[in-house]
């Protein structure tokens, strides 16, 4: 099956398995960081400022969301944009696409495999992201206890019991590999063009990286509705209560038309490319 074939393509790339290395590395450097004496009480202060007790709400959930929150979008776009800036002009680099396109395979179906394949990685890999920071909260704190939520840049404080949690953790997972496709489009996008693999890294990396300093800067305040970060914190807002559900369908809304704007933009170059030469 062929989109099996692009995954096995993805899979035997090293640079595939660098964004869990980095990401595997972070969670060492936090369970040595809480484990040397004072490492909780940044979280032991916003607990009990809310009036709630420490030793039940600092919890694996509380962990494994709290790295997500901080990590995913800036080290999670630097390892997506690796593999996705790759998928196509790496191919094309190594004139690997010119004896590909000698079968009877048409250009549209093979930018659609790929596409659909960085869309399954992106997913995929932040799940097991996911669960890794899940089961490092689970070494650290055990099963059990509540969850605390704290994202001031949404203006967000909550606790949940554990069974709330966990359900809220896993849609919010799902939620987030899904906004992070916008990486993977982004990747795959400039990866069309007639540009080398790392040039394609760089732009869908440059531009993530802008649009996130010009979001939390709140110089474009203005202009929010264009700036992408802001659609791909949808996933936090699982955490809300009462989940805002109408606002988290038309962030995703806009999120699934500008990655498939991306891929018929991508589609379009890459049909235009002479691939002989």
């Amino acid at each position: 099956m062929q989109f099996e074939a692009e995954l096995r393509k993805l899979l035997m790339r090293k640079r595939t398995y660098m964004g869990f290395v980095a990401f595997f590395g972070l969670e060492a450097v936090f369970l040595t960081l809480f484990y040397i004496k004072g490492g909780d009480q940044f979280f032991k202060t916003l607990i009990t400022r809310q009036g709630e007790g420490f030793d039940e709400y600092f919890s694996a959930l509380t962990l494994g969301h709290f790295i997500l929150r901080i990590s995913m979008l800036l080290l999670g776009a630097l390892f997506l944009a690796l593999v996705t800036g790759d998928i196509v002009a790496k191919e094309s680099e190594d004139g690997h696409l010119r004896l590909i396109l000698a079968r009877p395979i048409s250009r549209l179906r093979l930018l659609a495999l790929k596409f659909a394949a960085s869309m399954f990685y992106s997913v995929v890999s932040v799940l097991l992201i996911a669960c890794s920071t899940l089961v490092l909260g689970v070494i650290m704190r055990g099963w059990g206890g509540g969850m605390f939520v704290f994202a001031p840049e949404m203006s967000l404080v909550n606790f949940f019991d554990w069974n709330s949690g966990l359900i809220r953790f896993a849609i919010g997972a799902a939620l987030l590999g899904f906004s992070m496709s916008v990486v993977s489009a982004l990747g795959f996008f400039f990866s069309c063009m007639k540009i080398k693999p790392a040039a394609a890294t760089i732009a869908a990396l440059s531009y993530i990286l802008v649009d996130f300093i010009m979001n939390t800067s709140h110089m474009m305040d203005s202009y929010g509705h264009l700036l992408l970060t802001r659609y791909m914190a949808c996933w936090i807002h699982v955490f809300a209560d009462p989940v805002p559900i109408a606002q988290m369908a038309r962030d995703m809304t806009v999120i699934v038309g500008f990655n498939l704007s991306l891929f018929v933009l991508g589609a379009a170059i890459f049909a235009g490319r002479d691939l002989k030469s």
